[in-house]
């Protein structure tokens, strides 16, 4: 009798620790990250985002003002210079390979924000 108690609990232990192992989820860094940005007569909203560093991003800028000053996103550390439609989204694509604080602008230089990379 003793020994079927003893193979039942041994049973149940497995049981469950085969199951704790499997249920647990792996730890997974996300693939890809993405931001929305507003431009308003404001200035950009947000004006500053933060990124993870190595993770692709997609930042998408819309327009939503017809101010002259706003017809161009520029990114200068990642190259990148594009027109800004009105009221049409604009995505932008790059992966951030080094940490610290980027501007972005409109063409004109004078609407300021920050891409803040950790």
């Amino acid at each position: 009798m003793t020994n079927k108690i003893l193979m039942t609990i041994f049973a149940i232990l497995i049981t469950f620790s085969a199951s704790a192992v499997y249920a647990t989820p792996a730890r997974s860094r996300p693939k890809i990250q993405r931001v929305t940005i507003n431009l308003t007569n404001q200035g950009y909203r947000p004006e500053s985002f933060r990124l993870r560093r190595g993770i692709r991003a997609y930042v998408t800028f819309i327009r939503r003002t017809n101010d002259a000053c706003g017809e161009v996103i520029v990114i200068p550390a990642y190259g990148i210079r594009r027109n800004l439609p009105f009221n049409k989204p604009l995505t932008v694509t790059f992966t951030p390979r080094k940490t610290g604080t980027f501007d972005f602008t409109c063409g004109m230089d004078m609407l300021r924000g920050q891409i803040i990379v950790n």
